[in-house]
């Protein structure tokens, strides 16, 4: 990253939390407003996501064993 002024580069966290936050909401790219573009927000909905697709996996196959 390149820093035009002292503040910016002491605001700044380091690129470790830039890539931890841009992996969090690019899987919330498709979320409308505050569900995508507040961290916080985002990060509970997308674990929510990740929780519920697991679950679909488990449940798909039951489904298709009992078929």
């Amino acid at each position: 990253m390149v820093f035009t002024t002292v503040v910016n580069f002491v605001r700044s966290r380091g690129p470790d939390e830039f890539w931890r936050k841009r992996k969090i909401f690019k899987l919330a790219a498709h979320y409308i407003g505050r569900r995508r573009n507040c961290y916080s927000i985002t990060i509970r909905n997308v674990h929510r996501a990740l929780v519920y697709a697991t679950k679909g996996r488990k449940l798909r196959k039951e489904d298709m064993a009992n078929v």
